[in-house]
């Protein structure tokens, strides 16, 4: 059969080792940017129904969602002020749901996830 070396084997468990090392490497940088990307686009599904929902009560919310979104579409390179516009434009809609909730208890049946 195959007779190797102990040096052979050494190396080729030197290589071995390397290679593994540097696909975890690469695994773990694949997966921040991932996770970097995922948090610049922004995965505001949950956001979007909590606007929609204080919308009914309110309805310059919808308005402005309506252009925020058409900016969006329009403007790729003013992502981050985009995003501190709908952070804020959330805010207001958490801050309308207090209020109305504070004043009607029985206005909304179901809350709105966060």
């Amino acid at each position: 059969m195959f007779r190797f070396s102990i040096r052979d084997v050494l190396w080729l468990t030197v290589v071995v080792a390397l290679v593994v090392v540097w696909r975890a490497d690469l695994a773990r940088q694949e997966a921040e940017y991932r996770d970097r990307l995922r948090l610049r686009m922004g995965n505001n599904t949950s956001e979007y129904r909590l606007i929609l929902h204080v919308a009914n009560n309110h309805p310059e919310l919808r308005t402005e969602l309506i252009a925020l979104d058409a900016e969006n579409g329009k403007h790729l390179s003013d992502r981050a002020s985009l995003y501190y516009r709908f952070g804020k434009l959330v805010k207001k809609a958490e801050d309308f749901y207090r209020m109305d909730a504070g004043k009607d208890p029985n206005a909304f049946d179901e809350e709105p996830n966060n």
